[in-house]
Parts: structure tokens; C-alpha cells; sequence
């Protein structure tokens, strides 16, 4: 249990770190050059951040990962109303279908949940069904809770003569049924899928999949006989059995601290052979080794990668590649969370943000039907993307090198500047607004133009003047400017 709580604390803590931002949104690379563009992205992924962090968001957030490391599967569902803005809420293992494409992509699910007939009625009013309409009749019912079915899926029929805003034309259908009276409740739809549901681990023909706490669960009960062991074990070395002579001893063998027990003889009270109290160490050791399966089964080293060290002498660089790549390691999970859980939510949340203009002004025209994607800048994300810039280094030591030894060699010309450095800096995480657009490029190389052509005309019209005062001046006597002119 509390290698689950310490995964999940620091999993956390690398995915969405606190009070940091986790992710920038992107457009494609024509787009996002564009002084307008980028400074309208900035500010709509500031606002996200804070609508987020405002919300439930990391509070629940931490029942996913509770979830999906557990047992395998999570689901969450998001949701924006004018009176409470974002509101998300878990469903529990065991309370929802997941249903699937071809490709294993998750497209939507099952939702069983309970309400209350109050709350029933305070939603649907008549149509909540019969059962609840008559539970209402009397006070004391207004509790009783009734269970309903809500599904989200795909609409396989969309008219295309009406809006797609139409909440029955919308790209997802929504329909909620009462269990108990088989009718349906509600119909709706969104735009997009408001549940965003993952798996840790998806294995072949397991929709559902499977987390860590499933796979190893062998491994723990094993850990729990063997902690057993070690306790009966411990408790018989610390307090071993004994054996006494047959009326040696007056009354009870007691064996509290600073007992007395009266004895007929010397040594009628003795404990019995030690090897039947069990080897210590070796349980000791087993039990060690088991601790360590399932430790690394929790990623316990990536998080807490300088925990175990021996020594003092630890240089900064040692610790900083310690922990990245210990953080690699979380490479392949992480990615099934990016891809099923948060990408899902964050697209949502921002396009709910700007469907209802909340704490955002419109897009401008240049985004007018263009596409936008979740860079993620967050450790882990930075981590696993260290690899890009470390190529780019490696890349640029080796024409270095090249360079020096052949300078007769245009190496830089292979090099696309322009491009190379912007893409370092989204890499290594720099703000969008701290890497120059193209525009603002371009007038920086054209004001650098304009001084070195001002410079250079300076220069000439003082090489000229030197030269008019030179040549219109009286020569010096003896130099050769007058021995030019006397033999002219």
C-alpha cells in the first residue's frame, strides 16, 4: 500500500508538477510563427492551467492514478456548466463498460450510477420513471436510491441538414435509462467524448487491462506468508520455547522480565534446540528480495532514485543523470496516460473554454480551421525528450570537430538555424513567448543589415574626406607627394 501511495505521490509530481505548467498548446509549424498565433496560445494555455487548477481536477486526478496503478483501468468524466465552469468526477473500478474500436482505441462506455429519488426527480422530473415518481409521494423515500445506465458512444447516424450543435446531431451520443423501470431517461450529445478512460497496461483480448497492483498481487500474498515467517520466526528467538524436568519446576515456568521460578535443581528450566526456532537471516534475506520485486514493480527507484546510496560524494551532474534516467523508465506507461487520459481531458477542457468564451476572447483569424495539439513540459516529459537535444549537441561537437580538421569544409551550411535553435528551446521546455517569432527574426536580421550598411558608409565617407584633405593639402617638404609634383 505504500509503495502505491509513494508511486502515485510522485508520479504526480512528474506528470503535472505543482504550481508549474505541465503542457503548452501547439498548432503546426506554419502557424505558430505568427506573432498573433503565439501570443493568443500563451495566453489560452494560461488560462486552461488556471481554469484547471481552480476546478477538481487534482483532486480527482489522484483517484485515476490510484486507479490505474491499482487495478489497471480508470475513468473520468469532464464536464463545463455556466455555474460551476469545470467539474470533474471518477468512476470506480467495476461501475463501467468500456467499449472499443477495431484498433483497441477506447470510443466510449457504460456508466452504471446511483441517485437518490430527490435528486432523480430534481434532473428528469416525470421522466425519471415510474419508481421515482412514486417515491416521491412520501417524505420518507426521498432517499432511496435507484441505479441508472448511461452510455456514451459514438453517433452512428449524424443528419447533416441539421447543426452539429444540435445536442441529438452532435458527434457523441448520450443516454441515460433507468434500470429499475427499463425506459430511457435522457438523450443528449457532445462534441466530444466527455469520459476520458485508460489503462496502465492493455494485454491482448483485455480491454480492461491491468495495473500493477493485479500483476503482482501473487507476489504480495507471498510477501504477507513470508512477513508471517519472519514474525514467528523473530518471536520464537526472541522468546524461545522451553523445556523443564517433570516436577522440577514449582508451579508455571513464567518468562516476563525479572520472573523467579523456584526449581528442584539447577538447570531444570532450558530452552530447546535453536534450530527449531528457524534460520533468521535467510528468512530475513527472502523476505528482502520479495520487498525488492515489488518495489521494483512500483517504480520505487524513479522516484526516489538517490534513496539506498552508499557514500557522501554524489557530483551534481552524477545526481542529475541519475534521476533522468530513472525517469526513462516510466517512458511506456506514461505514454498510455498521455494518450488515453490526459490528451482527452485537456482538448475538451479547451475547447469548452473557448466555446463559451470563459476568461478567453475568441481565436483570431489566422486559426480559423486549423488543428491544435498538447505539447507536455512537465519532468517526465522533459526527460524523455533530452534525448533530442542531447543528439543535437552530439551532432553539433562532431562538425566541430569536422571543422577544425577540414576548414576548408562549409559544415554550417548543413545546419538550418532558423529552425534548429526554436525547436531546442521547445524541446528543453522555453516559453513560446521567450523564442522569437519569424517576423521578429526577420526585422532583427534587417535591423543588423541596416547598421552594418551604416557602419560601412561611415567608414567610407571618412576614407574620402582623409583622402579630399590629402589631396587638396600643401605636401610636406621632402616628401614624395613634392618630389611627384616637382618632377611633374
Amino acid at each position: 500500500y505504500m509503495d502505491m501511495i509513494d508511486m502515485v505521490s510522485g508520479f504526480k509530481q512528474v506528470l503535472l508538477p505543482a504550481g508549474q505548467s505541465f503542457f503548452v498548446i501547439s498548432v503546426p509549424k506554419e502557424h505558430e510563427q505568427n506573432a498573433n498565433v503565439q501570443h493568443y496560445l500563451s495566453k489560452l494555455t494560461e488560462v486552461v492551467h488556471d481554469k484547471l487548477f481552480s476546478s477538481n481536477f487534482l483532486t480527482k486526478i489522484d483517484d485515476v492514478l490510484i486507479s490505474l496503478i491499482t487495478f489497471g483501468p480508470a475513468g473520468i468524466f469532464c464536464h463545463w456548466t455556466p455555474k460551476t465552469g469545470l467539474i470533474f468526477r471518477t468512476c470506480k473500478v467495476g461501475s463501467y463498460v468500456i467499449l472499443e474500436d477495431d484498433y483497441e482505441n477506447v470510443i466510449g462506455t457504460i456508466h452504471r450510477f446511483k441517485r437518490t429519488a430527490s435528486q432523480a426527480y430534481e434532473l428528469w422530473g416525470e421522466k425519471a420513471g415510474p419508481s421515482i415518481v412514486k417515491a416521491m409521494e412520501k417524505e420518507e423515500n426521498y432517499e432511496q436510491e435507484f441505479w441508472f445506465l448511461y452510455r456514451v458512444a459514438p453517433r452512428s447516424r449524424i443528419n447533416p441538414k441539421l447543426s452539429r450543435d444540435y445536442s441529438i446531431n452532435m458527434p457523441y451520443e448520450a443516454c441515460v435509462v433507468a434500470e429499475k423501470d427499463k425506459i430511457v431517461v435522457e438523450e443528449g450529445g457532445f462534441l466530444e467524448n466527455p469520459y476520458a478512460i485508460g489503462r496502465w497496461a492493455r494485454p491482448g483480448c483485455e480491454k480492461d487491462g491491468r495495473g500493477i497492483g493485479t500483476e503482482m498481487l501473487p507476489q504480495i500474498m507471498i510477501l504477507f506468508e513470508q512477513v508471517k515467517n519472519l514474525l514467528e520466526c523473530g518471536n520464537k528467538w526472541n522468546n524461545p520455547p522451553r523445556q523443564a524436568l517433570t516436577d522440577g519446576v514449582e508451579g508455571e515456568v513464567r518468562t516476563s522480565p525479572g520472573a523467579l521460578n523456584w526449581v528442584h535443581q539447577i538447570d531444570a528450566i532450558r530452552a530447546m534446540d535453536s534450530s527449531m526456532n528457524g534460520n533468521f537471516p535467510i528468512t530475513e534475506k527472502s523476505l528482502e528480495i520479495q520487498y525488492n520485486l515489488i518495489h521494483r514493480a512500483f517504480f520505487k527507484n524513479a522516484f526516489a532514485p538517490l534513496q539506498g546510496l552508499t557514500g557522501d560524494r554524489r557530483t551534481t551532474l552524477e545526481i542529475q543523470e541519475r534521476i533522468r534516467e530513472t525517469l526513462k523508465l516510466l517512458g511506456p506507461p506514461v505514454g498510455r496516460i498521455w494518450y488515453e487520459i490526459l490528451n482527452p481531458i485537456l482538448k475538451r477542457t479547451v475547447l469548452e473554454i473557448i466555446r463559451n468564451r470563459d476568461g478567453i476572447e475568441a481565436p483570431p483569424p489566422e486559426l480559423a480551421g486549423v488543428s491544435f495539439g498538447i505539447d507536455y513540459v512537465g519532468p517526465l516529459a522533459l526527460a524523455l525528450k533530452s534525448e533530442q537535444a542531447r543528439a543535437f549537441n552530439e551532432w553539433i561537437s562532431v562538425l566541430g570537430q569536422v571543422q577544425s580538421q577540414f576548414p576548408d569544409v562549409p559544415v554550417g551550411d548543413h545546419i538550418d538555424w532558423n529552425d534548429a535553435i526554436p525547436r531546442l528551446g521547445r524541446t528543453l521546455g522555453v516559453h513560446t513567448e521567450d523564442i522569437a517569432t519569424e517576423e521578429e527574426r526577420i526585422e532583427k536580421e534587417q535591423a543588423r543589415q541596416q547598421q552594418i550598411q551604416m557602419q560601412q558608409q561611415m567608414q567610407m565617407a571618412m576614407a574620402m574626406g582623409k583622402a579630399y584633405k590629402d589631396g587638396t593639402a600643401e605636401p610636406k617638404p621632402g616628401s614624395a607627394v613634392e618630389q611627384l609634383a616637382g618632377a611633374i
